[in-house]
């Protein structure tokens, strides 16, 4: 059967739907764009979108275009989808994460970057523009492998604060803290090899598992106390673990933080069962107590724990400025690092150098940690106010991140498709495990413009988890 033309492209862009290129919520490419790709006239365009909105595919918004409507994205084809290794469920949930941050008029409660009113704009936009002015040959160069000296320094000079006595040469710069544990994991096994992970983890480190072909033994972490040591313990005893992944500070998504007694523990485990602990510690300087916690890398005696960490979550996500103290796998992960990517921008490490140099940095913390504590206070209100009985939130010591756990009949991919629709972007908690253990639980950032649009957004998403209750 030889269908009209404009049906044939609806077929085609349904298709596409049909096979992820275009994502639950997500905006599909104007009339005028599609007529000139398609080498087609605009009425056909609009025939073609008119029969897409009949179908259900996509839905009109005023002054803003056609997006994919979110109830393509059905939980019972989701669930098909979770493999006992990282998959194409985190995967999908990812992708409709980073292209909805894109999207302003979506609230951002699913990606963890903080808005720019938490972040040093000005200072570093002052720091950019002078180096630009004075120095424009330097910022042309080349900064190869390990990094900016004075940046080295400087974030020496800041890990005292965690009890870390480092030479420069002992740090290496990164592109973020993804790009550190995914060195520390390259430089410590082998395709194939055992990893330990806290469970619910960051998705980042599930996908390097992935990438790298290594397998993965989930240690459940509590919103309390974090990473199960006895369940390590035992573990450990039982399998051939080649490294443990733990964030001891404000974990993600958790938020948990470990009390010393639990850090010594974890350090003399390492040791005597011969596995590496890759410690990542992005949200580290964002505690809300007076003194920063102890680092796991301050009281590393036989030099063998790996430090990650980057300054994305506290000066500027986009510069994507992070390090690595890899102790005696430095020389393994520097020759990675150079074979990777050559070197990090040098205008960027140096701003950021400035920056860390005059002291405002200390400032800028004091400020920050203070007005996240604020969020944080209105946020678990707004939470136990409108959402139902039996929800419970977790209390983070830093950070901005909250845990959210719902009654076992909400669905959490449930919750979040109904939610984009709402224009409203959260994080369910498939993308935090290989397994689907996570189904009735959500990942939430609190540092974000707080004003009655923001808490109507939280009411909304209280109501939407009552609704999942009512029907069940």
């Amino acid at each position: 059967m030889d269908f009209p033309l404009y049906e044939k492209i609806a077929n085609k862009i349904e298709h596409q739907v049909h096979e992820g290129i275009f994502l639950p919520g997500a905006k599909i490419p104007s009339v005028r764009k599609s007529s000139k790709q398609m080498e087609v006239s605009v009425a056909t365009v609009l025939q073609a979108y008119s029969l897409l909105e009949d179908r259900g595919v996509i839905k009109a918004r005023p002054q803003k275009g056609y997006f994919v409507q979110n109830t393509q994205l059905q939980p019972e084809n989701l669930t098909k989808t979770v493999p006992s290794q990282n998959g194409s469920t985190t995967q999908t949930l990812l992708n409709c994460l980073l292209h909805a941050s894109q999207d302003e008029s979506i609230i951002q409660f699913g990606a963890a970057i903080p808005k720019s009113q938490y972040l040093p704009i000005r200072q570093l936009q002052r720091s950019v523009g002078r180096l630009m002015r004075l120095e424009p040959e330097m910022c042309a160069a080349y900064e190869f492998t390990p990094g900016s000296l004075s940046l080295r320094r400087q974030i020496a000079i800041r890990m005292l604060d965690s009890s870390c006595q480092l030479q420069p040469d002992d740090i290496t710069i990164t592109l973020g803290c993804q790009n550190a544990l995914m060195l520390a994991l390259q430089a410590v096994t082998e395709p194939g090899d055992t990893v330990a992970i806290e469970s619910p983890t960051y998705h980042g480190v599930l996908q390097a598992i992935e990438v790298l072909n290594l397998k993965a033994i989930e240690i459940p972490c509590s919103v309390q106390t974090g990473i199960d040591l006895d369940l390590l313990e035992s573990t450990a005893e039982n399998w051939n673990i080649k490294a443990c992944v733990v964030t001891p500070n404000s974990q993600n998504p958790t938020g948990a933080t470990l009390d010393n007694q639990a850090r010594q523990q974890l350090i003399k485990q390492a040791i005597e069962h011969d596995f590496t602990l890759i410690e990542d510690d992005v949200y580290g300087e964002l505690s809300y107590s007076d003194k920063r916690e102890r680092a796991l890398k301050a009281d590393d005696k036989n030099d063998s724990i790996i430090y990650c960490s980057s300054f994305s979550k506290s000066i500027a996500p986009g510069f994507r400025i992070g390090w690595i103290v890899g102790g005696k796998f430095q020389a393994q992960i520097e020759h990675y690092a150079y074979v990777q990517s050559l070197g990090i921008p040098t205008l960027t490490q140096t701003a950021i150098a400035n920056f860390l140099e005059n002291g405002a940095y200390d400032r800028h913390l004091r400020k920050t940690r203070s007005a996240y504590q604020e969020n944080l206070l209105r946020c678990q209100g707004l939470i136990m106010k409108h959402f139902p009985e039996g929800t419970e939130v977790s209390i983070p010591k830093g950070g901005f991140l909250l845990w959210i756990t719902l009654p076992n009949t909400v669905d959490s991919m449930i919750l979040q498709a109904q939610a984009l629709e709402s224009g409203i972007g959260l994080l369910p908690g498939l993308a935090f495990s290989l397994t689907p253990q996570f189904s009735h639980h959500f990942r939430l950032n609190y540092a974000l413009d707080w004003d009655n649009r923001t808490d109507s957004a939280l009411k909304t998403l209280g109501e939407l988890c009552q609704q999942q209750i009512n029907i069940n």
